[in-house]
């Protein structure tokens, strides 16, 4: 059994990684003058999308084997999110990941290229 969280692998990176901060705001807006209101709420959480380059089946080894060990929603893994949000201060740093899909998988014929996205949210 791994220990998570789990350390993202480093062999191949991933071609685009698309960060959202989700906020827990409620709106609602009047249908006879149009009036709004907003409701904030206090919670939070950081969402990610990443799309992995094709790789030769070697280089996959080291995906499959991570994607294995998450268990689907089970496992965690660690994320630097400092790259992927220039200009943001502070710096949202190292964040904590579960996967947002309860599976990964892929088609057996991507044995000679293997790529493909998953999606995770902030394990809170």
């Amino acid at each position: 059994m791994p220990s998570y969280p789990l350390t993202l692998p480093t062999n191949v990176h991933p071609e685009h990684v698309r960060v959202r901060r989700r906020t827990a705001t409620g709106f609602s807006e009047s249908p006879t003058s149009f009036k709004q209101q907003i409701y904030q709420h206090p919670g939070a959480r950081w969402e990610i999308e990443v799309s992995l380059p094709p790789m030769p089946y070697d280089e996959a080894d080291e995906w499959t084997q991570f994607f294995y060990d998450l268990q689907g929603r089970v496992g965690t893994f660690q994320m630097s999110l400092n790259a992927h949000c220039p200009g943001l201060s502070p710096a949202p740093g190292t964040v904590t990941f579960r996967l947002a899909d309860p599976e990964i998988g892929w088609d057996s014929n991507l044995a000679r290229e293997f790529g493909f996205s998953f999606r995770a949210v902030q394990a809170l």
